[in-house]
């Protein structure tokens, strides 16, 4: 068996707590992890008999899917396997599949994957947030596509040139699911063909919010093998996440204002949730 809908992306942007609660749902089979079937070239080469298996549960539920936000990444040039056509291998086994999609703040998106990336000891905690986001050291960023993943439009471009755009619901992170979550998964359930009536629970509730230590921060990077044992760490040093300086964030906010723009004429909507202020 194979799906008949995915959520695409877009990481960092409430997919997990979408995943989460649509698996409430009892017409609804949703993979409980991220397969990177589609993305990885060490997953693709295993072939589609793999990708199978991983649906063998769904019964006879009206809606199978999965959620892995890195299929958004179409023609993304990133390390760690990323294949750049993902969209052409979506469309060669899954032509008529339904996509969710869920866009935040691209700008906040990137903050958030940036302290991502140094949470997971990917690169050095020694260097400031601005200088891994537009400074010196952006070249570190540049495998995980931690800014261009916010190019919304770009990669929805490709997508729409291999599918038709009813086949995709967009959702606005911070309209549809932080203001109004039980309007989220309703869209999402008619979307995928289920009673979008059904009476989710825990929507309040945030999916993956975990908040990391300076002194473990440098640990996962230097001594990567023990990042289990310094979880405790996190409980006697607490820290926020990085933010940019004011230049920083202006430099994103203008990055991106002509994708947001087009990605605005598309949906008939404007985003001043995504505007800086």
């Amino acid at each position: 068996m194979l799906p008949n809908f995915l959520i695409l992306g877009a990481q960092k942007a409430g997919t997990s707590w979408l995943a989460a609660h649509l698996g409430q749902h009892p017409d609804i089979y949703l993979y409980p992890h991220e397969i990177h079937f589609f993305d990885k070239d060490y997953n693709f080469a295993r072939g589609i008999g793999w990708y199978e298996t991983h649906f063998s549960r769904a019964g006879n539920r009206a809606a199978v899917g999965e959620k892995t936000p890195d299929y958004l990444w179409a023609n993304g040039q990133g390390g760690e396997g990323h294949l750049p056509e993902v969209h052409h291998h979506i469309r060669r086994y899954l032509p008529e599949a339904r996509f969710l999609l869920s866009l935040r703040n691209p700008v906040e998106r990137a903050i958030s994957a940036a302290n991502h990336i140094l949470r997971t000891g990917r690169v050095s905690p020694r260097f400031s947030i601005d200088d891994l986001l537009i400074g010196r050291q952006k070249h570190l960023l540049a495998g995980h596509g931690v800014l261009e993943y916010g190019d919304y439009w770009q990669q929805l471009e490709a997508y729409f040139s291999l599918f038709r755009e009813e086949q995709f619901l967009i959702l606005i992170f911070e309209e549809d699911i932080l203001q109004n979550p039980h309007v989220g998964l309703r869209k999402a359930c008619q979307h995928v063909g289920v009673d979008p009536s059904f009476p989710f629970t825990q929507v309040e509730e945030t999916e993956n919010a975990y908040r990391y230590s300076r002194p473990r921060l440098f640990l996962n990077y230097y001594v990567p093998f023990l990042r289990r044992l310094t979880r405790p760490v996190d409980w006697f040093f607490p820290v926020q996440k990085a933010r940019p300086q004011r230049t920083t964030l202006e430099a994103l906010y203008a990055r991106y204002a002509p994708e947001n723009e087009k990605l605005e004429q598309f949906l008939g909507r404007k985003l001043p949730v995504w505007s800086s202020g």
